[in-house]
């Protein structure tokens, strides 16, 4: 058989798999309460705790969530009793707070696609999993996302929630700084200091970048719009959004130019807020990459679209930027669903549970002010249409990938050098 025969049994292949996933997705929608997909949900925490697929499904999406993500966090909070956390009154399960650093916990995957395979025809329909597990700023870490797709045919439809600059969490990681690792007469990459471990200029994002684009998966990248610096308890000791990383995600998105990616929280976080010209930054990396897109996600980051401070974009401009930019928008809640251990002001302990079904769901309803200017047009595209389009086409390349490269070996795969 020759190659071109091969690659179109393939292709069948894939289709054939991914086929009734796509008849029976439709279906569930077409009966769906609310047409409303979740583009970015967290089953898993930082210190891996969660709730099992079957339950979220049942318990949490209902019939109010048509179709979610699930990418679980793919950092662990590292648990050094030397330091002794919080008195020694609880373990560590979010990454403000302890001192000790954070680590890749690559088994993440493995547990997911698990959970995943036990789930019925019509439940996995419902489910677009992501690969997690592997460090971006790491040459091999594409082989993790390389094996996950064998060894779990039918399982994946991208790769992420990961992150490149994030605040606290790209410097908790424990690896060698970026500048220890310099070759001789080489400089830091432009957008790192002294301290960086992540950078947009890492070789290794292209090499995972143009295989997520080789293969059709996904991507949803978290990274920082500007630069902050934020010490291990949540103080912030510098903000600079008038040095915004545009640069470097242009770099990024123009060097692997077919990769799919949406850029989580369209660059915002906890502390990284929007600055008066955030709408204006954010168009001209969307202008500059095609094939990129944004999510509308994390109940704190929607906070500041619907009730912005001073010299934050006003409702209006958020409007004005989803109504331009409407094929290219995704919602999702940002939920982790098991929350944070905590000591609260008056001393008490409060240990991490299951978030309830009704904050899980009360998410949808925060952006209410902005739908109503934007129209129901784009709101279905946002919440719904988008998301549809988008990790529809990803499932038939990834399935198509799969069959292809179903019988190459995980203990010995090729190593790029690019």
């Amino acid at each position: 058989m020759n190659s071109s025969k091969r690659l179109m049994k393939h292709k069948i292949s894939g289709l054939l798999v991914a086929v009734p996933f796509l008849v029976l997705m439709y279906a569930f929608a077409v009966h769906a309460a609310d047409h409303i997909i979740d583009s970015h949900f967290h089953n898993a925490n930082y210190a891996m705790q969660g709730v099992p697929l079957k339950e979220f499904i049942d318990k949490y999406m209902g019939d109010k969530i048509a179709r979610s993500v699930v990418f679980p966090l793919p950092l662990q909070q590292k648990w050094d009793r030397f330091e002794g956390y919080a008195g020694d009154r609880m373990p560590p399960n979010y990454y403000l707070g302890p001192k000790a650093g954070m680590y890749y916990y690559s088994a993440i995957d493995t547990m997911t696609a698990m959970d995943f395979l036990k789930l019925s025809a019509a439940d996995k329909a419902r489910l677009d999993p992501m690969i997690v597990g592997f460090n971006p700023m790491d040459q091999y870490g594409v082989n993790h996302i390389k094996r996950m797709l064998i060894l779990f045919p039918g399982v994946f439809s991208g790769i992420g929630e990961f992150s490149v600059h994030k605040e606290l969490v790209g410097e908790k990681i424990d690896d060698d700084l970026t500048k220890a690792n310099l070759g001789p007469g080489d400089t830091l990459p432009p957008d790192a200091t002294d301290s960086t471990r992540n950078t947009l200029y890492n070789p290794s994002l292209k090499t995972i970048f143009d295989f997520a684009g080789e293969a059709g998966l996904m991507v949803c990248l978290h990274s920082d719009v500007y630069p902050a610096v934020v010490t291990h308890d949540g103080k912030v000791a510098g903000l600079s959004p008038e040095a915004p990383y545009t640069a470097g995600m242009k770099h990024l998105c123009t060097q692997s130019p077919k990769t799919t990616v949406y850029w989580a929280h369209t660059g915002l976080g906890r502390f990284v807020k929007p600055a008066p010209n955030h709408l204006r930054v954010v168009s001209e990396i969307l202008d500059a990459c095609p094939n990129w897109n944004v999510d509308l996600s994390w109940d704190l980051v929607q906070s500041y679209m619907v009730d912005p401070k001073p010299g934050m974009p006003s409702l209006d401009d958020w409007a004005g930027f989803i109504k331009k930019y409407q094929d290219r928008v995704l919602w999702g809640s940002d939920t982790v669903i098991f929350t944070r251990n905590q000591i609260d002001d008056k001393g008490n302990l409060i240990m991490g549970k299951e978030m309830s079904v009704a904050d899980y769901l009360a998410v949808k309803e925060i952006l209410k002010p902005l739908w109503e200017k934007v129209g129901p047009e784009v709101v279905n595209k946002v919440r719904y249409a988008n998301h549809v389009r988008l990790f529809d086409a990803a499932r038939m390349k990834v399935r198509a990938w799969e069959a292809a490269h179903a019988k190459d070996n995980v203990w010995n795969l090729p190593v790029s050098m690019q």
